[in-house]
Parts: structure tokens; C-alpha cells; sequence
């Protein structure tokens, strides 16, 4: 009895979340038929945009990534213009504060108080463009209606109750990041674009000093010149994680084929113990220390995730392990990253993918 009581009160409470899903859509139809813009647009900008703001306000590290093919695009289009952004997560501030064009990174807090604060702000700036890079967040919407911007971005559909000046038609690729290229160059008519399609962060000289301090930290015995290091993450969310034993396997294939290189394993801060005792491993709270750590490697493994974004962002060959998400739409974007999924996932297919990019050498594959 107790337990059809809670079945039928789960299966009530996903009623109620498909109802409340399915009334905010068709509201959001009906704003959009009123005042939206349900069908792309298709203008040049204003000879005058100067001042441009950017809003992504989701705390995901790999989204924030997926920003920098976009702002580079902007800033290398546009050398004249000024680029801001708005995000949730201070410690995600550092890495865009290294791209060229950033001006201000500005992050929203938590208090209903410290967000008015911010709407003011970025209303008083009376930007030439405001950007929504996603097309399905209702609070970037939310942000562009109240920054008084004179031109507005945006990707054109039927519950786009914001009007844009300037709206993009549905995305051709599915990859996150290659979207707001896309939107750019598909909104913007009479202009050439100069674009990027890789993810790419550049940390600065404390950053490379601090990351100095933890590699130091993490060799304690001098590593042998020309000696490949390749880093790994074992920690992803939810169904991407690969188990503990896959990574011990993992572990004990890499020191058995390939001897002459090492492993350095990035553990996440609350992650107090190395997968193996005899391996270098580092944890770094801090992403622009990290990412300059990161930049020192050879190669690195790691289930879709966060770090595994940040790597390919700072230059380093990739070999992203995708057991549940796709990687058409969230492959590592860099030189040498590739993305393995299904039955490529076994520990040999693996590690000689990261024989190949990272030791520039073949092993045998079962």
C-alpha cells in the first residue's frame, strides 16, 4: 500500500510539472504571437555598435566554455568594440577576462536586491547590442528586455516572446558552441565575419605561477625532459561517469604499454585521495589556475564534463569518453580532441587514442 501511495504521488507530481511546462509554452506562444519574433530577421548592424553585452546566466562550466568561439568571433569582427558578459558563477569570471575585446565580466548574485542592482547597471550603459546565445533560457530573455540595449540578438522561434532586431533561424549544428557562431553570422546580413570553432581560454601570468606552485607540488622528483604527461578526470555527473574500475583498468593499461610516460590525475577540491597511490595528482579550486595547469599537458582523458571542456580550451589534445550524452552536440573542441562514445569506450581503444595524440606512438588495440 505504502508503496502505490508513492508511485501515485510521483506520478502526480510529474503531472503537475508537465502542466505547469505545458501552460508556460503556450503562454510563451501567445507573447510571442503579440510582441515576439517567431521567424528570423535578418539585418546589418548599426554602423555605431560599440558597446556589447553578452548574457548567459547558467552556472555550467562547459556552457560558459562554449561562449569563447563566439566572443572571439566578436572581438576578432568588431576590434573596435567593447565586449561584456554577464554569468552566475564568480569563479568562471578569470577565464573570460583573458579573451580578447572582454571588457566588463559582470555576475549576477543570488539576492533579488543584488540582481535589481544589476539590471540598473547594465540599463544605464544603454549597450548598442545585447546577445542570448541560447535559445531556450527565459532568464537571458528576461535580462536582454531590461538592458535597454538598442539592437537585440537572438535565436527566432515560436516561443520567442522577446523582439529582436536581429533573430537567427534554428541552429544547423548540433554542437552547443558552434551555435552562437552561427547565430552571428546568420542574423547579421552585409558583414564578414571572422569566426573561430574551437574552445579557447588564455590565463594569465598569476595564474601560470600558481599552476607552477602545484606542479612543483604534484612531481615531487624531477620529470625527465621529453617525458609525455597525460592528465585524467575520473568525476562526470550522473549517467557520464565511468565506474572506479574502469579508471584502476585504465590506470594499470596506461603504466603497462605505455612506461616512458605519466599520469597526473585533476581531482575535483572534495575529492581527497588519488585513484592510486604511486600516480601525481592535483586538485585546484581555481579555474584559470587550472586551466594554465592543464595548458602544461600532453594529453588528457575525461568523461563529458567540465574539466574535460577546459582542457581543450587551453590547447591540449583531448580524449573525451561519452557513455550517455552526444558528442555531435558536446565533443571536446580543440587541436587533437577527439570524442569516443559506446563501444569504443574499452580501456585499449582508449588509451590508444591517447597513445596517438598525447606519446605520438601506437599501441595494440584488442
Amino acid at each position: 500500500m505504502a508503496r502505490s501511495k508513492q508511485v501515485n504521488a510521483t506520478g502526480f507530481k510529474a503531472w503537475i510539472k508537465r502542466l505547469r511546462r505545458g501552460n508556460r509554452q503556450r503562454f510563451n506562444r501567445l507573447l510571442t504571437r503579440l510582441f515576439g519574433t517567431a521567424e528570423p530577421r535578418r539585418r546589418a548592424l548599426a554602423a555605431d555598435t560599440r558597446r556589447i553585452l553578452v548574457v548567459r546566466l547558467n552556472k555550467r562550466l562547459g556552457n560558459i566554455l562554449f561562449l569563447t568561439p563566439m566572443l572571439r568571433s566578436l572581438a576578432a569582427s568588431l576590434p573596435a568594440a567593447t565586449i561584456d558578459v554577464v554569468i552566475q558563477d564568480p569563479r568562471q569570471k578569470p577565464l573570460l577576462e583573458g579573451l580578447p575585446g572582454i571588457g566588463q565580466v559582470w555576475v549576477q548574485e543570488k539576492s533579488i536586491r543584488a540582481s535589481l542592482r544589476l539590471l540598473r547597471r547594465l540599463r544605464a550603459i544603454r549597450y548598442d547590442l545585447a546577445i542570448d546565445p541560447s535559445g531556450n533560457s527565459t532568464s537571458n530573455r528576461l535580462a536582454l528586455a531590461f538592458a535597454r540595449a538598442k539592437q537585440r540578438m537572438g535565436f527566432a522561434a515560436r516561443d520567442q516572446w522577446l523582439a529582436l532586431t536581429h533573430a537567427a533561424p534554428r541552429p544547423v549544428s548540433r554542437h552547443q558552441a558552434i551555435q552562437g557562431v552561427e547565430l552571428l553570422t546568420t542574423s547579421v546580413d552585409d558583414f564578414h565575419w571572422t569566426t573561430f570553432e574551437s574552445l579557447a581560454v588564455f590565463p594569465g601570468e598569476a595564474s601560470h605561477a600558481a599552476a607552477q606552485r602545484h606542479w612543483q607540488a604534484a612531481f615531487t622528483a624531477p620529470v625527465r625532459a621529453n617525458t609525455p604527461i597525460v592528465g585524467f578526470f575520473t568525476r562526470a555527473t550522473g549517467r557520464k561517469q565511468l565506474d572506479h574500475a574502469w579508471w584502476q583498468a585504465f590506470v594499470e593499461l596506461f603504466q603497462q604499454r605505455l612506461p616512458n610516460a605519466r599520469l597526473l590525475q585533476v581531482r575535483a577540491p572534495d575529492q581527497p585521495e588519488p585513484i592510486a597511490a604511486d600516480i601525481a595528482s592535483v586538485a585546484i579550486a581555481e579555474l584559470d589556475v587550472l586551466a594554465a595547469l592543464l595548458s602544461r599537458l600532453d594529453g588528457f582523458v575525461a568523461a563529458d564534463s567540465g574539466p574535460m571542456h577546459l582542457a581543450a580550451a587551453a590547447g591540449v589534445p583531448v580524449v573525451g569518453l561519452f557513455k550517455a550524452t552526444a558528442p555531435a552536440s558536446y565533443a571536446p573542441l580543440g587541436p587533437g580532441c577527439t570524442a569516443l562514445e559506446a563501444s569504443e569506450l574499452a580501456a585499449e581503444r582508449v588509451l590508444a587514442a591517447v597513445a596517438e595524440r598525447a606519446c605520438n606512438t601506437e599501441t595494440r588495440v584488442a
